[in-house]
């Protein structure tokens, strides 16, 4: 398994867009400290830190993330049918499920490098405009752990994909109709309120992240509106057994399925 591990990974060296892509997760907050009049406002350097990591956990992780995991996804499964060597490996012989598992983990990886990238960009930024990073590691280590959670919830995505083994544009189309979906359901009050258990607000990554790493935001003197907002969504919050246990039977139970049509695909091609 290490072995195939290493030969994803070699893969991606010859496309270094992928490791341009985890840099890209600093964009939105690199944007939002240039262009937002607030950024130079800030009380204290906690405030700073809070206001630049939601950022990165509502925008980057969101609206960044989720499509990358896909069109990567697509780019890792689809390879071996574009070059014609699915059926070499085949014969070498290497199990396809072992094959698919060594994919998956290779996204984990790039979902977690995604989330840390933009957490140490954050820190640069906030060091250079002069803020001390209180309580910056702290959700460093929360934005790590959305990332597992985002790469577990991009697996249905990944399921589909591999399953229509269509195209670079289906795949494209999907990932962001994906992200879309999941953005507006992470964003509602209708859909992060549900009660934990067999619903959409539990089960999509948008509302199900943002249930578990909202509650370790500083909220020691909330606004009026913050307030408020507290108040409807508390009860809904979600700990971690509940977040990454609902995102670890997910990312199971889609990846045995991804594993088998992975494997019936290699037998066509053998």
């Amino acid at each position: 398994m290490p072995d195939l591990i290493l030969c994803e990974f070699f893969k991606l060296k010859r496309k270094p867009l992928f490791f341009a892509a985890s840099a890209a997760s600093g964009l939105i907050p690199l944007g939002c400290a240039l262009f937002l009049p607030d950024f130079h406002t800030f009380s204290s350097g906690a405030e700073a830190v809070d206001s630049m990591m939601s950022s990165l956990f509502q925008m980057s992780a969101t609206l960044l993330l989720m499509p990358a995991l896909v069109v990567l996804a697509s780019n890792l499964f689809f390879e071996e049918h574009d070059n014609d060597t699915l059926k070499n490996i085949v014969t070498v012989p290497v199990s396809m499920p072992a094959l698919a598992l060594a994919k998956i983990f290779l996204l984990l990886l790039f979902s977690m490098a995604f989330m840390a990238a933009g957490g140490l960009i954050n820190l640069i930024i906030l060091t250079a405009a002069g803020w001390e990073p209180t309580g910056f590691w702290r959700l460093f280590f929360v934005g790590i752990g959305q990332g597992i959670l985002m790469w577990a919830g991009a697996m249905p995505c990944i399921f589909l994909v591999v399953a229509l083994n269509r195209s670079y544009i289906i795949s494209v189309i999907i990932a962001f109709f994906y992200t879309a979906v999941n953005y507006i359901f992470g964003t509602s009050d209708l859909f992060i309120t549900q009660p934990f258990g067999l619903n959409p607000g539990t089960l999509l990554p948008g509302s199900l992240t943002f249930r578990w790493y909202f509650q370790y935001l500083d909220f020691s003197d909330p606004g009026a509106e913050m307030a408020r907002l507290l108040e409807r969504i508390s009860s809904s919050f979600l700990n971690a057994a509940q977040a990454f246990g609902t995102a670890g039977m997910e990312a199971f139970v889609f990846f045995i399925l991804i594993a088998l049509v992975y494997r019936r695909q290699g037998r066509q091609k053998g």
